[in-house]
């Protein structure tokens, strides 16, 4: 009975979190009233605070560097497409010199 119960609260579980609206008409039909897992709480003690403290300051200093980083290849991205465009503006200009030169100029 308990495992129904649990595979009857996974599955509501699920239909809630995909449709809302017959999650809504399966709980009027059935007469239940569904009831959210409480969340996880922690026992707080001083080593887990000063444990996640240092970690929380591993992964800023982390983030410092890989912003550095991502700056950096930021930028080199934006000279490549900076010479990019100079080069078809350069071809651009070469096609139109041609188109000109063909047509030739009028006198």
């Amino acid at each position: 009975m308990l495992m129904d119960l649990d595979r009857r609260r996974k599955m509501l579980g699920y239909l809630r979190r995909v449709n809302y609206s017959t999650f809504e008409k399966t709980c009027q039909e059935l007469g239940i009233q569904y009831s959210p897992p409480q969340p996880y709480s922690r026992h707080v003690t001083k080593r887990w605070l000063v444990k996640k403290a240092l970690c929380i300051k591993v992964f800023q200093e982390k983030q410092k560097l890989k912003a550095a980083v991502r700056l950096k290849q930021r930028r080199e991205r934006q000279a490549r497409a900076r010479a990019a465009r100079e080069q078809q503006k350069q071809e651009q200009q070469k096609q139109e010199q041609e188109k000109q030169a063909q047509e030739g100029t009028p006198v």
